[in-house]
């Protein structure tokens, strides 16, 4: 009896506070309707705290938040949409999406950005649009930083300060219609070259390939990353010194001794085993016709 008195009061207080959650007051400043808030240019300097735990739209663009506070967003299992663009946010963390299994629309656009590493959106499976363009600081992303983002359609990746992008996690993704990556200082080199080919195989997946444009080296400044194949082709082309031309005279001249020796040492033994034979072939002529004038003086001296 104790037991269940213990678990309906268990069950009480549970049913009380997932009603006061999911029936919270809206946070300060901002506008909450059904399964929405909206906490746009409000001049937020923090992550609002207290949302409802049944918010599926969370719009926070035009404040001054610096960080997303992580613990506040993953109480948001049923979150689809949510826009934290033109705010001052410098770094994202896979803690921060740990519970967001169900996000389709995520903008961190107009941020302070610097890089974007590890699984960082690797909880985010249903993702389709991500837009973190105009982080002008975002200088670098890991290659596999989207390899289980399988849904996404879109990704805006302009205006930034990436010079290279490593593009296999991205390649990976069938369903990917879309990537934007105009404004970007790209560094028109070696490693640039699985992007400049895979812009110029599949020019519909980019709609601002025209305005994608190298930067460095001053040679190809200017020129589509999608056209500068050729020409990263001939810069990363090393060419050979007096010391490479000398290593492969050398090793021709060796192998073309080796060659004549393996031939000579072919022939001597084929020539040896030819001669053995023929010594044996003999060998055998000679006892046949010794055993057949044996057998003949053997009959002579019977008759006689």
């Amino acid at each position: 009896m104790y037991w269940f008195a213990f678990e309906a009061q268990g069950l009480l207080w549970e049913l009380l506070l997932m009603g006061v959650v999911l029936d919270a007051a809206c946070p300060p400043k901002c506008k909450c309707g059904q399964f929405e808030v909206n906490c746009s240019n409000v001049g937020l300097t923090t992550f609002p705290i207290s949302l409802p735990l049944n918010t599926r739209r969370l719009d926070l663009n035009t404040n001054s938040i610096e960080e997303i506070n992580s613990l506040e967003l993953n109480l948001l299992g049923d979150l689809v949409y949510l826009d934290c663009s033109h705010n001052r946010i410098v770094e994202i963390s896979r803690l921060h999406f740990i519970g967001m299994g169900k996000l389709v629309y995520l903008d961190l656009s107009y941020n302070r950005l610097r890089t974007i590493s590890g699984t960082v959106f690797g909880p985010l499976t249903n993702l389709i649009i991500l837009r973190l363009n105009n982080n002008q600081n975002l200088s670098e992303i890991d290659s596999g930083v989207f390899s289980t983002n399988v849904g996404l359609r879109e990704i805006n990746l302009s205006y930034n300060g990436l010079l290279y992008l490593n593009t296999t996690s991205l390649r990976n993704l069938e369903g990917l219609k879309s990537v934007y990556l105009a404004g970007n200082p790209w560094e028109c080199q070696c490693t640039i070259g699985h992007l400049s080919e895979w812009m110029f195989e599949n020019n519909e997946t980019f709609p601002d390939e025209d305005n994608t444009l190298c930067t460095l080296p001053k040679s190809m400044a200017g020129i589509p990353v999608s056209m500068a194949l050729i020409k990263i082709f001939d810069i990363c082309r090393t060419p050979l010194g007096y010391f490479e031309y000398l290593f492969f005279v050398i090793v021709g001249f060796a192998i073309f001794i080796s060659g004549i020796i393996v031939a000579l040492l072919t022939g001597t033994l084929m020539v040896f085993f030819e001669r053995q034979k023929m010594f044996k072939e003999d060998d055998e002529e000679d006892i046949k016709q010794y055993r057949s004038y044996k057998t003949a003086v053997r009959l002579t001296n019977i008759n006689l």
